[in-house]
């Protein structure tokens, strides 16, 4: 399926970036609500920051896998303007998922609370773009 009208690939790629965050935010509500993982992991001494670091590198491993399909769409459209195809795909679910942040100025005083949630959101279609291309990548022969 590529597209070969950059503007409507490029609206393709928001719609999908729009889809993969209310997937995300969906799931997470779930995972969130029923996981034992944290209760888990604080059983078996984890508390303070490598708590909340196991926490982080599990979640972001669990959003990657979320996002894979979005990564196949977006492989879709035309692999050399990937890069443009999820900056288009990414920033409409940041600006949703923070827009709080960016409404009420009092929030910048604990901009570092928020450092992790920003980094996942900016990151894990991304890294599911990378993780897909280097699975499907063709074999070469030497």
């Amino acid at each position: 399926m590529k597209i070969e009208c950059l503007p409507l690939a490029i609206f393709s790629a928001i719609i999908v970036g729009i889809a993969q965050t209310l997937l995300l935010l969906y799931c997470w509500a779930y995972i969130a609500a029923y996981t034992p993982l944290p209760r888990w992991l604080m059983s078996l001494g984890l508390h303070g920051m490598p708590l909340r670091s196991s926490l982080f590198f599990l979640d972001f491993l669990v959003s990657v896998v979320l996002c894979l399909p979005a990564a196949f769409a977006l492989r879709q459209l035309r692999p050399r303007r990937l890069p443009i195809y999820l900056i288009a795909a990414v920033i409409p679910g940041v600006i949703w998922q923070y827009r709080f942040f960016f409404q009420e100025p009092s929030a910048f005083r604990e901009f570092v609370q928020f450092i992790p949630g920003i980094v996942s959101a900016l990151l894990v279609l991304p890294v599911a773009v990378v993780v897909l291309s280097r699975a499907f990548k063709p074999a070469t022969h030497a």
